[in-house]
């Protein structure tokens, strides 16, 4: 479906809370069902990654019996998983493919792991290289999906000292989670700090893992099922916080909202820019950081990210580069390149898009160069979302500063990541 925006409502006021959080979610399903028992997941947002995850572990052998956005799962725990499986799609999922191959190798199951033509085109290599260095036997072309995971020949993995050569939550937490099954200890060192939502949860359940700054610690441990309230999803929640800077008189509040002190940064860096953003934490759910958020409509300037900060903005970028574009001055985000790794190559649908916007924008030594302008756009438009769920939603936050019509081609993408994004969008917008 395409959808056809006509401009923003008048102003928005109210409250409001998110499905939970995508990333933790995935850990949820993977990370809560190594230890043996029961246990619920409540706020499960069923985006179609998150399903992606659900199916893969009922195919192990997990009872789940959804209700709702809550779900009841009885696990016979990792060692108890079938340890032969056809086959496991793990659909438009980056975050289940690689987490899934660290859970799959460190339980010793056979399959073959699949996914749709996007996922098919991402490095898979960068998980398979250290879990081969484990004991993991992977087959794979040219270091991509499908792959072939067999039994390995040693049996249990081996504990191994990692040093990250990509900042990539993923690929730290495919190596913990088959660290955790490992004989020894294995050691992760980062160069940048990224996403801890696996550390935190691998804590929360118990789980012998030790953070010292930049490097984790993992070894085999005794965990326990415990229930799981999902926050609402902070990366979600970007969108709605861009749409009601954008929109004068414009007021939210978000409640049972992520704030990861990583995670936030997106909402940090915004404060720097001149957002009018205040929020409070309540308490913990998961071993994570909840509260409220309330953001008015703001005037912004412009803004020099560092790459230190893109590991845990990675999702946020997008809807960035349309913030950038509606404050006079250039905007530089620095370090940029793993965008070109996501559902789509995001640098260049970025740049597509905003040059047809009459936004001047450029790439340069792995930099991305904003030139933003208070005007408002006046003409129709046509965004190619190339599949992509955050281009789809961030040149919608976009569609708020055009008097034009703006068209969104292939709008049902954005169900990957945030179910039912239509209903909040229709608070800010005319389609």
């Amino acid at each position: 479906m395409d959808l056809v925006i006509k401009g923003h409502k008048s102003f928005v006021q109210g409250e409001i809370s998110l499905p939970g959080d995508k990333s933790i979610s995935h850990r949820a399903l993977l990370i809560g069902a190594l230890p043996k028992g029961k246990y619920r997941i409540t706020n499960f947002p069923f985006s179609e990654d998150c399903i992606s995850t659900l199916n893969a572990m009922k195919a192990l052998g997990v009872k789940i019996y959804e209700n709702h956005e809550n779900i009841e799962l009885v696990t016979p725990g990792y060692r108890g998983f079938n340890s032969y499986v056809d086959s496991i799609d793990c659909g438009n999922s980056g975050t289940t493919a690689r987490l899934i191959t660290g859970l799959l190798c460190g339980a010793n199951i056979q399959t073959k792991l699949l996914g749709d033509t996007s996922l098919s085109k991402r490095p898979m290599d960068r998980v398979i290289g250290p879990l081969k260095d484990m004991g993991g036997n992977i087959g794979s072309i040219e270091g991509k999906l499908p792959l072939s995971i067999n039994k390995s020949i040693h049996g249990a993995l081996k504990g191994i000292d990692y040093n990250m050569l990509v900042d990539s939550a993923q690929v730290k937490s495919s190596i913990l989670i088959a660290g955790y099954m490992a004989e020894g200890i294995t050691k992760v060192t980062e160069r940048n700090y990224s996403r801890n939502h696996t550390e935190l949860l691998f804590k929360f359940l118990g789980a012998g893992l030790l953070v010292q700054d930049k490097v984790i610690n993992i070894k085999n441990s005794e965990m326990h099922c415990r229930d799981l309230n999902i926050p609402g999803d902070i990366s979600s929640a970007a969108f709605i916080i861009a749409l009601t800077i954008l929109i004068p008189k414009s007021s939210i509040t978000i409640n049972n909202l992520l704030l990861n002190k990583r995670r936030k940064r997106y909402i940090e860096i915004l404060k720097l820019m001149g957002a009018d953003i205040e929020y409070q934490v309540t308490g913990e759910e998961c071993g994570e950081a909840i509260g409220s958020l309330q953001v008015k409509s703001s005037e912004l300037k412009p803004i020099i990210i560092e790459e230190e900060d893109i590991p845990n903005i990675i999702d946020e970028i997008p809807v960035f580069s349309i913030l950038a574009s509606f404050c006079s001055g250039v905007s530089i985000i620095k370090g940029v390149n793993e965008l070109k790794y996501k559902e789509s190559n995001r640098i260049s649908c970025i740049l597509s898009n905003l040059s047809t916007c009459d936004i001047n924008c450029s790439y340069t030594d792995n930099n991305l160069y904003i030139e933003g302008k208070e005007d408002f756009i006046n003409k129709d438009i046509t965004i190619e979302t190339f599949g992509d769920h955050r281009i789809a939603m961030a040149f919608a936050v976009l569609a708020s500063r055009n008097k034009g019509e703006t068209k969104i081609l292939d709008w049902d993408c954005t169900k990957i990541s945030f179910p039912n994004s239509e209903k909040y969008f229709r608070m800010f917008l005319n389609f």
